[in-house]
């Protein structure tokens, strides 16, 4: 009986960061730092400018290598595999400053997401053209609906280029979840977005969450937004995790205060 709930127990967290460390010379801008985040989780990622926050996000997407430490998603261990393989994995991102393909239509953003496409291989282009063409259909159909999910099919042929910096950052979003990932690390989505877009991205993060079950790593610098929307909140201070907890437990945590916050 305590074994099935032990197990039931570690199998609540998706994402196991266990002492990651990562250096720049002989600066440490992750250091020894270890965290869990919970399957279905809104959990947001604060710390003063330098505290290793999106270093972490590089390490845990395997953009960066660790130097030490592990890094595991649903219990499987990845702490050595490139980028495109964490993706692979179900994990995602999105960066303080969006990175759409300019000259490409909203639409064509997301299409061009999927791996492993049929079409991808000359022959089968050439052998089942039928395959090829509807998996092109049912590609089509699930990068409207998410756009219409995000609010942004008036932009469907708008050039992404032509965007606000608000409406990039939720387009980035939709191209995450072109993926089906697991887990979602957003980059400061509230950095340069107006109240209007920065409300519906919000709550397109809320409603993923709950209808699609998809889980949330979010740094931000935005306390109203990170207090309001995050539940854990975790607090990095060089290169560590300071503090983790509820929002009025992290906004009253005197080492928080001290280090991050201010008075």
């Amino acid at each position: 009986m305590s074994l099935l709930k032990k197990k039931s127990q570690s199998n609540t967290n998706l994402l196991e960061i266990n002492r990651v460390t990562k250096s720049f010379g002989g600066l440490k801008a992750v250091n020894n730092c270890s965290f869990n985040i919970k399957k279905g989780s809104i959990t947001g990622l604060i710390g003063p400018n330098g505290a290793g926050k999106t270093t972490l996000f590089n390490v845990i997407t395997g953009q960066l290598p660790a130097d030490e430490g592990s890094i595991k998603i649903d219990g499987e261990e990845i702490t050595e595999l490139p980028s495109y393989k964490t993706f692979k994995k179900g994990i995602v991102r999105t960066f303080q400053i969006p990175r759409e393909l300019k000259r490409m239509t909203v639409l064509e953003n997301l299409m061009v997401i999927k791996s492993n496409q049929s079409g991808e291989n000359l022959f089968t282009t050439w052998l089942n053209p039928w395959k090829v063409k509807r998996e092109e259909i049912d590609n089509l159909n699930k990068a409207e609906e998410i756009l219409d999910f995000l609010k942004l099919s008036h932009l469907a042929d708008e050039y992404a280029g032509n965007l606000s910096t608000g409406q990039k950052k939720l387009l980035e979003i939709g191209r995450t979840l072109m993926s089906e990932p697991k887990i979602i690390l957003l980059d400061e989505p509230a950095a340069g977005v107006n109240p209007t877009l920065m409300n519906n991205i919000v709550e397109r993060i809320v409603a993923i969450s709950k209808e699609r079950k998809i889980t949330f790593l979010i740094i931000e610098h935005n306390m109203e937004l990170i207090m309001n929307l995050c539940n854990p909140i975790i607090v990095m201070s060089s290169g560590s995790k300071l503090a983790e907890g509820n929002p009025r437990s992290v906004r009253n945590n005197p080492v928080v205060i001290d280090a991050y916050l201010g008075n």
